[in-house]
């Protein structure tokens, strides 16, 4: 599947809490199998100008069966985030436990040049969900 998505991309954020956020992402290959993400975004409040700057980084691993994201920075560093079942190539799903929070989040690939991850985080008081939609902004990166 990532081997489709390499290049450069626009991610437009839409966070239920009433932030946005935009940015570029870039998916590299490591090795067969074996991919990079880095994210650098800008969130803000609607209304408001103030933004602040997002900065992510994973290793991405695919095989038949599982498609792993590993944290590549903080404490976390190089624990799994996220475990897709790749069995089920439209509704890819997977929960990440943080101390109280529940992430769950969705990776659906709608084609080469589109394609979404959304995080549901739930917790004592909490409810957020945030929208992430990938946009290809050039090709044969």
């Amino acid at each position: 599947m990532f081997k489709n998505l390499l290049g450069s991309w626009y991610l437009k954020k839409k966070i239920s809490n009433g932030f946005l956020g935009e940015g570029l992402v870039f998916l590299k290959s490591k090795k067969l199998n074996n991919f990079h993400y880095e994210e650098k975004s800008l969130i803000h409040k609607k209304g408001n100008g103030n933004a602040i700057s997002g900065y992510q980084k994973f290793d991405i691993v695919e095989n038949k069966n599982f498609i792993k994201f590993y944290f590549l920075l903080g404490d976390k560093k190089n624990k799994i985030y996220q475990k897709f079942n790749n069995n089920f190539k439209e509704n890819l799903v997977s929960w990440y436990f943080c101390k109280k929070d529940t992430y769950k989040t969705y990776l659906r690939v709608i084609n080469n040049n589109l394609f979404k991850i959304d995080h549901l985080i739930t917790g004592p008081n909490k409810r957020i969900l945030i929208q992430n939609t990938y946009f290809r902004s050039c090709k044969n990166n």
